[in-house]
């Protein structure tokens, strides 16, 4: 009798031993050993329900369902059995059955456990008013529990808000509830604290929803390099493909005239879409922003052909139509485009693309004042738009309207402290009013917020020569052109700055390199030839000197 004893023990630690070292069918052999042992007596429930817990490790489910039920036939409060067989239909997706079983479990046992898989098959099979009113009837304890008030929170009650605060009290550490948090608050235009829980979760793990919702915040604040750095990231990680993270990252590389990347982007979402059943007006806002994409390349047959592909029930139907007008406008037909868009706004006051139309017009067409009338129209309507402001100040600083283009730039500055353009702009008036310190502080804030932004350093290195500081104007056109060596003008002001600082022969190549670049400029055959006279060398000077004479003579035919 001793021997037998020891015989089913024997098993039954050899089971343990081969399940530690994750060894399931071997464990499963000796535990039916073990049942097969004289002494085995009572304990073989325990057994039963050890050899269905192998089963659930091997994810053979039809037999841990069996082991499980076995042991429910001798003893229907096993509630180990109960927990598992639970879990076993739970992941089958098989929910009523689960949700059967969770309703048992808590009437046997009211643990935080057995209450967290009630509200899991709740939340599964979309029952949000059960789950709200079984959350009520919790001890402190289960109301408590992170898990529970997360499903809860996903029913979307009223103090969702609160459920997810008080989850990160308990658990600073729960990314899905400061995702959820991060999201809600952006909704609500909480964008500062939004921001910061979006932070916080990239920080943790490199989640594709949090970059492509901190990729939205940057870019509402016009901090669009960083937006597209954001959506880079969000697309990296992404394993579903989600169209929007294309669409959103095309908009940002429009809003700063990376055509190509951005045809790229929402060709690619197109793409993902084509596999979908999306809404027409998704489908309609994709070809318009392809649309607009060629006419800014002027390729108007593709961007006709893109508008042509809009419904006339679409909600971009309207910004087709002054898109159209747009490119007759770029076929010549300025009149004709400004008189059907004058049109269209009396009918249509609500269209952002009208406002931006008629102004480009207006602008092409030097009539300032209606320029800037029609901007600040489409600013009382739409107060957030950053291009009519950045605009207004645009055109009242090409209208020489100083004092004006200053205080709507303080009001760019102060609404968009973070957007480069926004102190470009007091740059360009502080430039003009001969103030010249105050538009290279601005500047410097320019190109800490972008490194990239190779007109910012060109810009300073400009005025720099101005105030006839070679030797830092060199260092930042040297900047300038590393980040765009494609500008002529880059190369013309780094020549007059080696000119300054007396480096005749530097000065030289880089005037030449600017003529080769744009072989139009008059100034910069006039440059070279004064440089060339400098180096003492009579005959580049001359056959610079007569480059100019035969430009200026073709200049002067092409007027008449």
């Amino acid at each position: 009798m001793m021997e037998n004893t020891e015989s089913s023990i024997y098993y039954i630690r050899k089971s343990f031993e081969l399940k530690n070292l994750k060894l399931y069918k071997e464990a499963v052999e000796m535990l039916y050993k073990a049942l097969s042992c004289d002494d085995i007596g009572d304990k073989n429930i325990e057994i039963i329900a050890q050899i269905g817990d192998l089963y659930f490790l091997l994810k053979n489910y039809d037999r841990a369902i069996e082991q499980y039920e076995k042991v429910l036939d001798k003893e229907n409060s096993h509630i180990h059995s109960l927990y598992q067989l639970c879990e076993i239909y739970f992941i089958l997706q098989n929910y009523t059955k689960a949700l059967e079983i969770a309703k048992d479990l808590c009437k046997k046992s009211q643990s935080v456990e057995n209450f967290i898989n009630y509200f899991k098959v709740l939340f599964k099979l979309n029952l949000f008013d059960e789950i709200k009113e079984l959350y009520k009837t919790l001890n402190e304890n289960a109301s408590s529990n992170e898990e529970i008030m997360y499903i809860v929170s996903k029913t979307e009650p009223e103090n969702r808000y609160e459920l997810l605060e008080k989850i990160i009290k308990i658990n600073p550490g729960n990314i899905n509830a400061k995702l959820d948090l991060g999201i809600l608050c952006f909704k609500k235009d909480n964008f500062d604290y939004a921001k910061e829980l979006f932070e916080c979760v990239v920080r943790v793990e490199n989640n594709p929803k949090a970059y492509f919702y901190l990729g939205l915040i940057y870019n509402k604040g016009n901090e669009h390099t960083k937006a597209i750095d954001c959506f880079l990231k969000a697309i990296k990680y992404d394993k579903v493909k989600v169209n929007s993270y294309y669409f959103e990252l095309a908009k940002a590389y429009c809003d700063i005239n990376w055509l190509n990347e951005a045809q790229i982007a929402i060709l690619r979402s197109l793409s993902i879409l084509s596999n979908a059943t999306p809404y027409a007006d998704i489908i309609d806002e994709h070809y318009f922003i392809l649309s607009w994409i060629y006419s800014k390349k002027n390729d108007i047959k593709n961007a006709l052909l893109n508008l042509n592909m809009i419904e006339k029930k679409s909600a971009v139907y309207n910004k087709a139509q002054v898109l159209k007008n747009m490119l007759e406008y770029k076929q010549g037909n300025i009149i004709e485009a400004k008189i059907n868009l004058e049109k269209l706004y009396e009918i249509d006051k609500d269209n952002s693309a009208l406002y931006s139309a008629l102004g480009e017009i207006y602008k092409e067409l030097k009539l300032y004042k209606n320029a800037v009338e029609i901007y600040k129209k489409g600013l009382d309507v739409f107060p957030d738009s950053f291009s009519f402001l950045s605009e207004i100040v645009d055109i009242l600083i090409d209208d020489k309207n100083y004092d004006e283009a200053l205080q709507y730039a303080g009001n760019f500055t102060a609404k968009y402290p973070n957007c480069p353009s926004a102190h470009n702009s007091l740059a360009r008036i502080y430039y003009r009013q001969k103030e010249y310190n105050k538009a290279l502080d601005e500047l410097l804030k320019l190109t800490n917020l972008d490194k990239n932004d190779a007109e910012g350093y060109y810009f300073t290195g400009l005025i720099l020569n101005d105030l006839e500081k070679s030797g830092e104007a060199i260092e930042n056109l040297n900047i300038a052109l590393n980040l765009n060596p494609t500008k002529a003008k880059y190369y013309a002001q780094l020549s007059r700055a080696h000119n300054l600082a007396g480096h005749f022969n530097d000065a030289f190549l880089f005037i030449k390199e600017a003529i080769e670049l744009a072989p139009e400029e008059l100034s910069y055959k006039k440059q070279a030839a004064l440089i060339a006279e400098k180096l003492g060398n009579g005959k580049e000077a001359e056959f610079y000197n007569n480059l100019l004479k035969n430009s200026e003579r073709i200049a002067k035919q092409q007027r008449k």
